[in-house]
């Protein structure tokens, strides 16, 4: 009708927007492993210490989402799981194959977007993330547990680690998320079994930010979540 504007329906974004996509294989692409503030040779500290509690037990199948330069994927083989690390960025899954080593045959590496992922649906046993939850746009939260529950198998774990709300520092990402973020983002799909708020115990001096690598000191949590059957229905 003249006069009268077609107001046809977005198309809803899937994956990674191409700027946030760029983004990430720039960077991998301009920055050596070692310049990167969050690489470190050995696992993440958190995630250590959940598997030593028993949060995660081997043999999986285990996803790794974000899994940058594999220092978490190497250490889980060595601990007898089988593990997938996927990151967005060719270069961060270049640098970790370069380094596999011959003893690393129950780990593999792809490229893929969690929001859009080509992995088969409840591939896996086990699922954990140590960086890329917390960084995604708010607005692409519940897209990621979706995606996530997608390629879980009912009962599966996953351990979700996050820079938390109560970390006042100025350095880390610009996502700190409450508990109650996480929880309403997840419950509806997946049991939220334990939490766990980790401290900040040393101060974020420059010599510190030196010597260490201060995404592993900043206060956050760790959370054993367990991947439901069906969606939980709302509350009444």
């Amino acid at each position: 009708m003249p006069g009268v504007k077609s107001h046809r329906p977005t198309r809803r974004t899937v994956g990674l927007s191409s700027t946030d996509r760029a983004m990430w294989t720039r960077l991998y692409a301009k920055t050596s492993i070692q310049e990167l503030p969050w690489f470190s040779p050995t696992p993440y500290p958190p995630l250590v210490r959940a598997v030593e509690a028993g949060w995660l037990k081997p043999p999986g199948p285990v996803l790794d989402v974000g899994c940058g330069l594999g220092s978490n994927v190497l250490w889980l083989t060595t601990q007898g799981f089988q593990t997938t690390g996927i990151d967005i960025a060719p270069g961060a899954v270049e640098a970790a194959e370069s380094r596999r080593t011959a003893s690393d045959s129950d780990a593999t590496f792809l490229v893929d977007d969690v929001l859009a992922s080509r992995l088969p649906t409840g591939r896996f046993r086990g699922a954990i993330d140590s960086g890329c939850f917390h960084t995604l746009p708010v607005r692409r939260r519940s897209d990621y547990a979706a995606s996530l529950a997608r390629v879980l198998r009912p009962g599966a774990t996953l351990l979700l680690f996050w820079v938390a709300r109560e970390e006042t520092g100025s350095w880390g990402p610009p996502h700190r998320l409450s508990v109650k973020e996480v929880v309403d983002t997840f419950e509806s799909r997946f049991l939220v079994e334990q939490i766990e708020f980790r401290p900040r115990k040393i101060r974020l001096t420059p010599p510190t930010r030196g010597s260490t690598r201060p995404l592993t000191t900043l206060a956050g949590y760790t959370a054993r979540l367990a991947r439901r059957s069906g969606r939980q229905p709302p509350p009444q």
